[in-house]
Formats: structure tokens, sequence, C-alpha cells
């Protein structure tokens, strides 16, 4: 069965009227495996806080409204509490992540399937380390070695054989390790989990004083729902879970039940209600993944980038763009792809793992593979591909070509229709295409193949000899049928 790491109880605990709220629990929240049983029935040991809408604005930021407020809201809480000098150096984490992710119906391991280019977990580890937690410890299922070889020398690996629940989990980390400290547990399949949040419940706990501090979201239908953030003391913590039992339908020892002792309880609402989703199948997956693109985007955005259309343009974690760039729709851009300052990129253009350098262009409909990289002020046009070529300032591309495996030179031009044949069949093979060519429009370069400075190929020639520089060759095979004496810079 597999082990639920988000489930939360389905009961109501009572609240003091003044505070408004109510916190739902019970057996039917929707998780992995049969929900959790209720921790205060009676609502006796849980503590609200007096605030639940987070610190105040920073000095000079007027609030704003919608996304706009909640996004400045984010940053004015991270910024705040990470300047903090009473924040607890001892704050351990504990990613739960040995699920075996069954509704994915996927061999490969939940928490390494990707979202926005980055495995699942790494959102996760990413929003931890931000908060400042120096000491990472991941539970992992023995089955999923993949898992423990992607987080080598990132955090410490602990695995759960046959796996029976959350508390289960947290009984295979050394008590060590838990004891006298703060203890953060979140989950692996929560990856739109924010460092803002993190750092919101650690300091509630912190202030607090409570044993244990949990986070909750508003939702449709149910006042107050589990995010599956906690932050225990480790010491009592240790104490309650040896007091755990699998008295229950599904037979797991459930983390919620430490709340039947371990009182009192502090609850923080949250202020964004999407931090709550865990990824339990490819539905869910869809959705985060949407989530995680607009964040991107509105901080590209924000950093003075123009996206055009949002909803159709999808963008990796590692992509970064320079100010004042257009992102025109239908744009792809995956793995380690750096855009300069200045550029249009775009509508329907797929880069990937590819430099473009500042005040540069590229489509529509044009596709840059990795190891591309292109210079500043170059034009790539329509219908054009690219893969592991450099391309020098000034250079143009204009449409329907192919270069694979090129250095082209700077003030170059590509006539359309342009091929470098750079595979014989056994080998890839390199063109060399010097400053200031000119090749003529359904020209074939036979690679490997060097055509020299200011060198020009008549319309439909097959080359394949180099071409001195300055000279014009043309026909099939292409033959030189004029040379020009060229200096060393070109002229």
């Amino acid at each position: 069965m597999e082990t639920s790491y988000s489930a939360w109880p389905t009961s109501t605990i009572a609240i003091p009227v003044s505070c408004r709220l109510q916190v739902a629990l019970g057996s039917t929240t929707p998780g992995i495996g049969l929900g959790e049983p209720p921790f205060a029935p009676t609502g006796e040991g849980v503590v609200w806080r007096g605030s639940l809408a987070g610190p105040p604005f920073a000095d000079g930021e007027t609030p704003a409204n919608g996304e706009a407020a909640h996004a400045l809201a984010a940053r004015s809480t991270t910024a705040s509490w990470h300047n903090r000098a009473e924040l607890n150096p001892s704050l351990n984490a504990v990613i739960l992540a040995a699920g075996l992710g069954t509704r994915m119906r996927s061999r490969v391991p939940k928490v390494l399937h990707p979202i926005c280019g980055r495995p699942m977990i790494d959102w996760v580890l990413a929003a931890v380390n931000e908060a400042g937690v120096k000491h990472v410890t991941v539970v992992a299922n023995p089955h999923h070695a993949d898992v423990a070889a992607h987080l080598e020398g990132r955090a410490e690996i602990v695995y759960q054989r046959n796996p029976r629940g959350t508390a289960h989990a947290l009984l295979q980390i050394p008590q060590g390790e838990l004891r006298g400290r703060h203890v953060l547990v979140v989950n692996g399949d929560a990856p739109l989990l924010t460092a803002a949040s993190i750092l919101k419940v650690h300091h509630a706990n912190q202030e607090s004083g409570v044993p244990a501090t949990i986070a909750s979201v508003e939702r449709a239908h149910v006042h107050e729902f589990n995010v599956g953030i906690y932050c225990f003391d480790g010491s009592r913590l240790v104490e309650e879970l040896e007091k755990i039992t699998d008295d229950n339908k599904a037979g797991e020892f459930y983390l919620t039940d430490v709340f039947l002792h371990l009182k009192p309880v502090e609850v923080v609402k949250l202020d964004d209600p999407e931090e709550a989703m865990g990824v339990k199948d490819r539905v869910r997956l869809a959705k985060a993944s949407d989530v995680l693109r607009r964040r991107l985007l509105e901080k590209c955005m924000l950093g003075g980038v123009t996206i055009v259309d949002p909803a159709t343009t999808f963008i990796d974690a590692s992509v970064t763009i320079g100010e004042d760039t257009v992102i025109e729709p239908f744009t792809v851009l995956k793995g380690e792809t750096h855009i300069g300052a200045e550029c249009h990129i775009g509508p329907h253009v797929h880069i990937e793992d590819a430099r473009i350098g500042d005040r540069s262009d590229c489509g529509p409909f044009a596709k840059l593979r990795p190891g591309t990289e292109i210079a500043e002020d170059v034009h790539i046009g329509s219908f054009t591909e690219l893969v592991r070529t450099k391309v020098a300032r000034g250079s143009k591309v204009p449409h329907v070509s192919y270069l694979g495996d090129t250095d082209l030179g700077a003030d170059a031009n590509i006539g359309a229709g342009t091929i470098t044949a750079n595979f014989d069949g056994t080998n890839k093979n390199r063109t060399e295409i010097g400053d200031g060519a000119f090749v003529g429009v359904d020209t074939m370069l036979v690679a490997p193949v060097k055509l020299g400075k200011g060198s020009r190929t008549g319309a439909g020639s097959v080359v394949t000899k180099d071409i001195p520089d300055g000279a014009t060759a043309v026909g099939v095979p292409a033959r030189v049928v004029r040379r020009k004496r060229t200096t060393n810079d070109g002229e």
C-alpha cells in the first residue's frame, strides 16, 4: 500500500468563535492511503496565531491587489525572516519521499518526475535550502536507487523498508538527529512549497514555544486543510513517535497521531492555497507544472521581460532572460538556455540548452538545439534549425536552413535552404564559414569543409572541398571560378 504523506483527518476542531476559523480533519481527505485519525476532537491544545496573514509589508512598499499582492507579500516575507538573527540555527529538515507512487503508473520514482525542467523533489529541496536549513534528511524507498543517486551529496539518505506510514518514516531516522533540535517535516511530492512558507511556520514555532506547529490553507468546502508542513520540538517528537500504533484500517503509523498527545499545537495559515497540492498522479503533475510555470513567467515579467501570452509560453527553471526581451506565444525554453537583453524570440520557437546574445532575434518557427551559441545582433529566421553551432556577431541565417556542427563567422549571410551535411554515416563533422562569407540559396556544405573569409557560393552549389578566402565557388560539385585577394581583416 502506498504511504500517505499529506492526508489529514476530517472531523472538526472546536475553535473560539472570535477566530472565525475551523479546521477540517478526517479520513476522507485526498491523499495516498486511507487518511489519518483526528488529533484533537475536542479542540483542546490547539493554539491559533493572533494574525494569520503573515508579516506586514516592508517599509516603503504599498499593498497591491490579487496576484501582485501575493507576490509582493511573499518577497517581503522572505526578506523579513531571512534577516532575523534569532532564527534557530539547529533546524533539521526531513523530506518524506518513500512512497511507492503507484498512482503515477510509472517506472520512474514519483519524486524524480520533472516539473519545468527540474525533478519534483528538487523543488522541495530548493525551498528548504532557501529557507536556510543546513541539514536535510530524505527518507527514501530502498527500491528507488535513482532517488539516492540523484540526491547524493545534497542530502542525507535514510531508507524506509516496507513503508508503513509517515510516522514509521520518521522512526527510521536516528533519534540523536532529532533530539534537541527543531525538526521541519515536509513531503517530497509537494513541489509548490515555498521558502517563505517554511520560514513562516518555523518562525511561528519559535515565537510560540509550542512543541508542534502545523501549516494549513483555506480550500473550497473546507475551512482549513493540512498542507503537510510541520515544525516540531525534536525531543518531544521522539517521545510521542514511540507511542503511535498501527491500530487503523490501513495498518500504518500516521504522523498526525502524535497530536493526540503532543499539545499544545499551533496552526499557521499560509497565504497561497496552491502550496497544499501534493502530486499523487499525472493529473496533479500537470497542475503543479502549470503553477510553477506561471511563477517562473511572473518572475521574468517582474524582471523586465515581456511575455506576450503567458498561457502559451513554456519555460524551465534554469532559463535566464535579459531585460527588454520579448517572448512571443508558443515559445518553449528548456534546460540551460540563456537569452540576452533586447532580444525578440518567437512565435513558435523551441530553444534548449542554447545561448543567445543581446539584441538578437529568433523565429518564427525556429529550433535551437543543445550546444548552440548565438552572439549579439544575430538574426535567426523562420524554419531554421541549429545544433552545436556557433554564430558570431552580426550574422544572418534568415530562413529554411539547417546548420549542424558549424562555426559561422561574423557578418556572414546564409541563404535560404542552406544545409550543412554534418554526418557521414559514422561521425559528426564540423563546417567552418569565415567572417563576411555569403552562402547562396540552396547550398549544401558537405562536412568537413571550410569556407574562407569573404568567400561566396552560387545558388544550388554542393561544396565538398575548402574554398579559399575571397573566392567564389559554383556548381555540383562546386569549383572556384573567381578568386579575390584578401587582407588579414578580410577586406
